[in-house]
C-alpha cells in the first residue's frame, strides 16, 4: 500500500530539537500530542522548553484526538519551492485543537479547494508519511462543512 501524498519529496525536513523531539516522535505513530506544563496544566504547540503561563520547566504530553476547528487560514498562491508548482494554490491553516487546552496547530488542509475552507470549519487530521520515521499531520475537513 502507498502512502498518500500531498507534498513533494523536495519538502524540507522539519528540524527535531529535545524539546520537539517527544512531539515527532508521537507523530511518527500517527499521534497527535499537546505539550502540558507539569506545574500549572496549561497546554501549549508548539512544543517549548518554558511553561509562557508560570514558567515551570517540566512537562508531559496530553494526547488529543485530532480534530478540531479553522481558527484562521490563508490560501497560497505562490510556489516556494519549483516542486510546488503544480500544487498551488494550497491552504495553510491554523486549527483550534478539540480537548487542546486552547493548543492550535498550524497545518495544511488538504483534499479540499481553497473555496470549500472556512473559519470555523472542522477537521481532522490525516497522516503525510514523509519517511519511516517522519510523519507531519495534515487536516481534511470533516463532513458537514459549509
Amino acid at each position: 500500500m502507498t502512502a498518500t501524498r500531498w507534498f513533494p519529496e523536495s519538502m524540507p525536513v522539519p528540524a527535531v530539537t529535545a524539546d520537539t523531539l517527544g512531539w515527532w516522535e508521537a507523530a511518527a505513530e500517527h499521534r497527535l500530542v499537546v505539550q502540558a506544563c507539569s506545574g500549572c496544566g496549561r497546554t501549549r504547540h508548539p512544543p517549548s522548553p518554558m511553561c509562557p503561563a508560570c514558567r515551570g520547566r517540566s512537562s508531559s504530553w496530553k494526547e488529543v484526538p485530532g480534530t478540531g476547528s479553522i481558527y484562521t487560514f490563508t490560501v497560497v498562491h505562490q510556489a516556494f519551492l519549483p516542486d510546488l508548482a503544480e500544487r498551488v494554490p494550497y491552504v495553510v491553516a491554523v486549527v483550534d485543537l478539540d480537548e487542546g487546552g486552547g493548543a492550535r496547530l498550524v497545518t495544511n488542509i488538504v483534499d479540499a479547494a481553497p473555496a470549500e475552507v472556512v473559519i470555523g470549519g472542522r477537521v481532522g487530521v490525516v497522516w503525510e508519511d514523509m519517511g519511516p520515521e517522519l510523519a507531519v499531520p495534515r487536516a481534511r475537513l470533516l463532513a458537514g462543512n459549509g
